[in-house]
């Protein structure tokens, strides 16, 4: 069974190469550390037998108009080792990043998905995420799907 923690500097290489072999275009290592500086506690690896099969990164902001704005919180990366995939790291991950987001005030939570990876949106939809709006060439290669979820 894995076991979840807040990710460190040592972590990143690895989880640059789980990036690389799961995603068609990947985050750069630098953006990976910038990501450790600014997210924090939101920055979350999966372990197993001491070894990084997972990680997730959320955010939180505050979004809308002056005195009438929503706490919105952010999955902005989530991935799992191929040959771990399918043993519910991804559920964990997802389990942990939206109760710190909802623990950090936010009242919806939205991701983005490429618009092929059916199996992510199937997996976020029996999670409550709902398909909002394509984001044209959101990924470069390919248009992204936006979906949301309300925790209220």
């Amino acid at each position: 069974m894995a076991v979840l923690r807040v990710a460190v500097e040592d972590d990143l290489e690895i989880i640059h190469g789980i990036e690389q072999s799961v995603y068609p275009t990947a985050w750069t290592l630098n953006f990976f550390r910038l990501m450790l500086g600014l997210t924090g506690e939101m920055f979350l690896v999966a372990l197993e037998n001491d070894e990084v099969i997972g990680y997730t990164i959320g955010g939180i902001k505050k979004m809308g108009h002056e005195g009438d704005h929503q706490t919105v919180g952010h999955v902005l990366n989530i991935a799992v080792r191929k040959d771990n995939q399918g043993g519910g790291v991804g559920t964990l991950l997802m389990d942990e990043i939206e109760g710190r987001l909802q623990k950090n005030g936010a009242d919806v939570i939205y991701l983005e998905v490429r618009e092929t990876n059916t199996g992510a949106q199937a997996m976020y939809r029996k999670r409550g995420y709902q398909y909002v709006r394509t984001a044209k060439g959101y990924y470069g290669d390919e248009d992204g799907f936006i979906m949301i979820k309300s925790l209220n």
